[in-house]
């Protein structure tokens, strides 16, 4: 009986040595997998909320095996498309589509700013600037920016095209998981921009005004004819590119140029949220001045989208000197809250399906809708009284532009 009870207890230890084994070799084989995974994928392996880094850290900046650190922009896209069979650079661009459009505008950034005796240019704050993007198609944008809440005061008006999306091979380290969406930028005609600022009020108006320019010109003006035609000189070009100022969208925050984010207030908790950002493609670029002829300026420029807050860090040099021409002088970015949606109704997204809608309509087809009551005055002489307009002005020292430091420090133009 000793005997068969030994032998039992003996059948058990060897019954719990194998179990203890094939847990151990299952567990170090699952660590196994997701090493390998993650150095299969260069650098981000995301599983269950965690981040799996198997060369480099994104927040250590130096290489390691493994370290484990919680998703941020790659894993809360996970939830974006999931079931319809989405890659990460069609949601990079569904995303821009539905976001990257509307009125914004830093209003309560420059009212901060002035509480902290910050003003504009070398006072080290910012500028009261609003920024339209009004969707052309779903790929292309309208987009203007002006001082001020006033839309007479436009100084910059571009389009937007959003071009085949870009897999960017495993030596870039700027885009960790690889894929981003390129970003054209163009300059419009002469003629098409003055055309579009005299509409500055009627943003909606915008689209068929572009659309109608270009088919006036091919059939009455042979100064603004179609972008698309091959060999056309730049004059005769309805919009010409910036030679070398193309951008790219990710999920992914570039760890220096983005760096901004890290370091902001966390206002709103936005860095929990899902967002883009955006870096030029080919670095900072010498252009020509579109404002001050055979005035040449050194730009670099950084973006960051969120469904509700755009951040824009664009810097202009003098590309002999250095000096600043324009942007913010401690490097933090205009941070501009959403103040409204411009989308095409739902009657007439189902009008586009089925081909009843023609190009004359897209005025009516597009909609307005404030979503930031108390920003909603910045859009144009509209939506405020002039009292109102005046009162808002006046917390934050007068028109952008026209700032006196002595004049603001006397009192003048505090609320």
């Amino acid at each position: 009986m000793r005997l068969f009870s030994s032998r039992i207890l003996g059948f058990q230890f060897y019954i719990g040595v194998v179990f203890v084994v094939i847990g151990c070799t299952t567990s170090i084989f699952s660590t196994s997998l997701i090493i390998v995974e993650a150095f299969s994928v260069g650098k981000q392996y995301c599983r269950g909320g965690a981040r799996y880094s198997g060369r480099h850290s994104a927040v250590t900046g130096t290489f390691q095996e493994m370290v484990v650190e919680p998703c941020e922009s790659t894993s809360s896209v996970d939830g974006v498309g999931d079931g319809d069979g989405e890659s990460s650079h069609e949601k990079v661009t569904k995303i821009l589509s539905e976001w990257f459009q509307g009125d914004f505008d830093n209003y309560a950034q420059v009212v901060e700013d002035r509480k902290n005796g910050l003003l504009p240019r070398e006072g080290g704050g910012h500028e009261h600037f609003h920024c339209t993007l009004v969707p052309v198609t779903e790929s292309t944008r309208l987009a203007a920016f002006f001082f001020d809440g006033n839309p007479n005061r436009i100084f910059r008006f571009r389009y937007y095209e959003l071009l085949t999306p870009t897999i960017i091979n495993d030596v870039d380290h700027q885009h960790s998981n690889n894929v981003t969406v390129e970003m054209r930028l163009n300059t419009l005609h002469p003629e098409l921009e003055q055309l579009l600022k005299s509409h500055s009020t009627d943003p909606l108006s915008w689209p068929d005004i572009f659309k109608n320019f270009q088919h006036e010109g091919v059939s009455s003006n042979s100064s603004s004819g179609s972008s698309s035609s091959s060999g056309s000189d730049e004059k005769n070009q309805k919009v010409i590119p910036l030679s070398k100022c193309e951008i790219v969208w990710s999920f992914d925050k570039d760890p220096i140029q983005h760096s901004y984010i890290s370091s902001d207030d966390g206002k709103d908790d936005e860095a929990e949220n899902m967002s883009l950002h955006a870096v030029m493609v080919h670095g900072e670029q010498v252009v020509n001045s579109t404002i001050v002829p055979g005035m040449q300026i050194r730009i670099l420029d950084q973006l960051s989208l969120y469904q509700h807050v755009f951040y824009i860090n664009d810097r202009g040099f003098d590309p002999i000197t250095g000096a600043f021409i324009y942007g913010n002088q401690r490097d933090i970015p205009y941070r501009l809250e959403r103040v409204s949606n411009i989308l095409p109704s739902a009657t007439s997204a189902a009008d586009d399906d089925d081909g009843s809608s023609s190009t004359a309509d897209r005025r009516e087809r597009l909609q307005l809708e404030v979503i930031n009551p108390e920003l909603e005055w910045t859009i144009g002489p509209k939506y405020r009284t002039i009292e109102e307009y005046d009162s808002k002005l006046k917390v934050i020292g007068g028109p952008s532009t026209g700032i006196n430091k002595k004049d603001f420090k006397s009192g003048q133009g505090k609320s």
